[in-house]
């Protein structure tokens, strides 16, 4: 476990160190998102942060009533669950998937199934209602710790996101903003991407990702000790890798040739400001930590299918990066 550093991480600013933990891309897993709740006590930081990709990506019917029972067709075979344990289960591990276990008829299932635009809104009703609750759960179980909490999208998030982020209780979530982190350091957060092969929510060229990026950074006061909370890591820093496409959306055969996919416009910002840290996820399997100039840049990566929630901890000393720990919980 980490230990404290020797100026003590508190809540107010001064000379005193600030410890955060920052994690990214948890895509709708429950187990992961309260492993989260409790990063701030477990790794001693004042700050935590969830960055982007919070939400899950599919439904997953559970057909029947309860008077002829159930099924689910899940991990590869169906499902009938026996009993309320069984059924608990089932829907405990749909939940720690980052998927979201949806209980309908048969007739239900044969609506949605014959109606794209049907099973659009209920999925985006239920992905609502669920990013709702974990936000309510924050409120109840960190209101009163003395953290600052943040959460923030990413390009898989859809743009309705934001309203609920906004509207939560305790928690923060400064899209596209400006805002002041303990300690005094200054972040631009901002959970688009460049353009990819699956047509996401928030994606658009890089000239368009440079622009509002710096629309952000030149309202930063002081450089030296700002952070970039920026979903897409930068181009060609290893932060970035992943399996190469072909035809548009197929990963090339074997899945061992890698690319760069990561965007020349969080790159050249990052060299162009020289901030004092920078912070990326969207490429789950790019761990890592790169410096451009005087900028530490880092992933934590994801493991959200594994159930784990990889993060990193990171003590800010004044206008340095004193150290940073990639966790695994």
């Amino acid at each position: 476990m980490l230990g404290r550093s020797k100026r003590k991480a508190h809540p107010g600013g001064g000379d005193a160190v600030t410890r955060l933990f920052f994690c990214t891309d948890l895509h709708g897993s429950d187990i992961c998102f309260r492993k989260f709740l409790h990063a701030g006590e477990t790794y001693e930081a004042s700050v935590v942060i969830m960055g982007g990709d919070c939400t899950g990506k599919m439904i997953i019917p559970v057909v029947g009533s309860d008077a002829d029972g159930w099924r689910c067709d899940w991990a590869g075979r169906t499902v009938r669950p026996s009993s309320p344990e069984e059924f608990a289960d089932l829907e405990k591990q749909i939940k720690n998937n980052g998927l979201y276990p949806v209980r309908m008829s048969e007739e239900e299932l044969a609506v949605i199934t014959a109606d794209p635009a049907r099973l659009r809104d209920l999925f985006e009703s239920v992905m609502l209602s669920t990013l709702k609750q974990w936000t309510e759960l924050a409120a109840e179980r960190l209101a009163d710790s003395g953290l600052q909490v943040i959460f923030t999208p990413g390009n898989d998030d859809e743009m309705s996101v934001d309203e609920v982020l906004r509207a939560a209780p305790f928690i923060k979530s400064p899209e596209g903003e400006i805002m002041t982190v303990t300690g005094g350091y200054e972040m631009l957060s901002l959970g688009w991407s460049n353009n990819t092969p699956w047509d996401t929510p928030r994606e658009c060229t890089e000239e368009e990702l440079a622009a509002k990026i710096a629309a952000l950074a030149d309202r930063i006061n002081d450089m030296d000790r700002a952070i970039f909370n920026i979903h897409v890591p930068p181009h060609g820093t290893g932060l970035d890798s992943a399996p190469e496409i072909e035809g548009g959306d197929r990963v090339k055969r074997g899945g061992t040739i890698q690319a760069a996919v990561g965007s020349t416009a969080v790159r050249d910002a990052i060299l162009n400001y020289q901030p004092l840290l920078s912070l990326h996820g969207h490429i789950h399997e790019s761990r890592g930590m790169q410096k451009l100039g005087r900028t530490t840049c880092i992933n934590p990566g994801s493991a959200y299918s594994d159930w784990t929630l990889q993060g990193v901890v990171v003590d800010l000393d004044g206008d340095s990066v004193k150290r940073y720990v990639p966790t695994t919980g």
